[in-house]
């Protein structure tokens, strides 16, 4: 019996598509590889989406264990059978590294194991704050968002990131399987700390009413306006969306108005009103930008009780650039520099603007040290782009650099009782106001380059009189 040439290339495609649809099933399109939210020093939320409704596993052990075993000790199950899971794990330790694996039902293998740490109790710590790393219309987020979370992955001993809003440009799942994917490194050891902006309630079909932004609730589930506390400092994530007020202009979304803020002000000034070492807020919209020549017209309760309360720093996205203001000697820093598409810089900003830059993908670094009362802020640059909307390769430095350098008081009273840093150092980047180097005053580091000059001269000139002095010796 022969066996016809056409059934065996028949069977061989068969073969083949049985192949590939498992491979299909287990791309980062449906399968979201997991993330962390919502850690602090005894507890961390581990979230995933999978490729079909489900249960799932999550099995866990410090990472000193693991790495000395190859297995994990601990276990927690999902039972709710969906594509999205959100598990607590409880009873962790503080300030310590673990190492979990993500096991979704029928499907064990389509994760690898990854990381995260526990918030310390106390001590200097360093997170990241990074806002709008949305696609446009000329490119998708590989283009752009990719290079800045790939440099955030190298980042050592990162805490936590703070994230302001916009990650796809729409409410739609697609373009947001494209962020997770493209964070993956990012997201694979630490925590995100997510805030809504004004592109998650953006509709797909264009329509200026508001979609209600699934995508955001479905991989974050947390609240749209929250706080949590990390080693004495409070950070506080509030939302300026109202998707109940539908905006003409579907591009830009629910508008920061007056009831989303009175909707805030009693819970916000309850948060801003303690005694920690300091107070942080993110927000997508912010109360400062270049293209307003005052305050935001409707932020005007909240400035109010960020100066009553003594605001560390505020940090915002939105513009798609970066801005740096002091106001009140408090700064306020726009970081929507993550990969959206860049926006050009107003020739006349408000007062208060000290610095910016444009068509620059990077994001912020800040650097926390509660016992010398002050933070300080590095906004990290790692390539350029040419063109505010254009699917071009961006130019990515060899290495990040700096772009700009600011030191402030984590509580600025706290610093006036202490007699010291009530005032910021700052280095910029040509953009804007320059100081001496790690922060000395300039007039003291003048004074410091006369010293050693003179102590030279000194020193110089004393040899040279004693070795005048020496009697000259005759040779034999």
């Amino acid at each position: 019996m022969t066996v016809k040439p056409c059934c065996i290339f028949l069977a061989l495609i068969l073969l083949g598509m049985l192949c590939i649809v498992p491979v299909l099933a287990d791309s980062w399109e449906n399968n979201w590889a997991p993330w962390v939210t919502m850690t602090t020093t005894s507890d961390a939320t581990i979230n995933w989406r999978q490729d079909l409704n489900g249960t799932g596993t999550v099995a866990y052990a410090r990472t000193e264990f693991y790495s000395q075993n190859n297995r994990f000790d601990s276990t927690v199950s999902d039972t709710s059978v969906t594509p999205y899971h959100h598990v607590l794990l409880t009873g962790l330790a503080p300030d310590t590294s673990y190492t979990y694996l993500v096991q979704p039902n029928g499907n064990p293998g389509v994760f690898s194991p990854r990381a995260f740490r526990t918030m310390p109790d106390y001590g200097p710590y360093t997170f990241i704050v990074i806002s709008d790393p949305q696609d446009a219309t000329k490119f998708t987020e590989d283009k752009r968002f990719h290079y800045v979370a790939a440099a955030i992955a190298k980042e050592p001993d990162v805490r936590f990131i703070l994230a302001g809003g916009d990650y796809a440009r729409l409410d739609d799942f697609g373009r947001w399987g494209s962020f997770f994917n493209n964070a993956d490194g990012m997201l694979s050891n630490t925590t995100i700390f997510p805030t809504i902006g004004n592109h998650e309630f953006h509709n797909i079909s264009g329509s200026s009413v508001p979609s209600p932004a699934i995508n955001y609730r479905q991989a974050f589930a947390v609240p749209l306006n929250y706080s949590f506390d990390v080693a004495g400092v409070r950070y506080i994530s509030l939302n300026t969306q109202d998707p109940t007020r539908p905006d003409p202009n579907p591009a830009i979304g629910p508008p920061f108005s007056d009831a989303i803020v009175a909707g805030q002000e009693s819970w916000l000034r309850h948060q801003l009103d303690n005694q920690l070492y300091g107070t942080f807020t993110i927000q997508h919209q912010p109360n400062w930008r270049d293209d307003y020549i005052t305050l935001f017209p409707t932020a005007g309760p909240w400035e109010k009780l960020y100066h009553t309360y003594n605001l560390s720093a505020s940090f915002a996205g939105h513009n798609h650039n970066y801005e740096r203001f002091s106001i009140e000697g408090t700064p306020y820093f726009i970081v929507g520099t993550a990969g959206g598409f860049s926006m050009p810089l107003n020739a006349t900003p408000p007062s208060g603007y000290q610095t910016g830059s444009t068509r620059r993908l990077g994001y912020l670094k800040v650097m926390v040290n509660q016992a010398n009362n002050s933070a300080t802020a590095e906004q990290i640059t790692v390539g350029y782009v040419n063109h505010d909307n254009d699917n071009e390769t961006p130019v990515i430095y060899p290495a990040p650099v700096i772009d700009d350098t600011i030191t402030f008081p984590l509580n600025a009273r706290r610093a006036d009782s202490m007699g010291h840093g009530a005032a910021p150092a700052m280095t910029g980047n040509g953009n804007g106001p320059t100081g001496s180097p790690s922060g000395f005053p300039l007039i003291l580091l003048v004074a410091l380059v006369i010293v050693i000059l003179v102590a030279v001269l000194g020193g110089f000139m004393y040899l040279r009189k004693r070795r005048s002095r020496d009697p000259v010796t005759k040779k034999p």
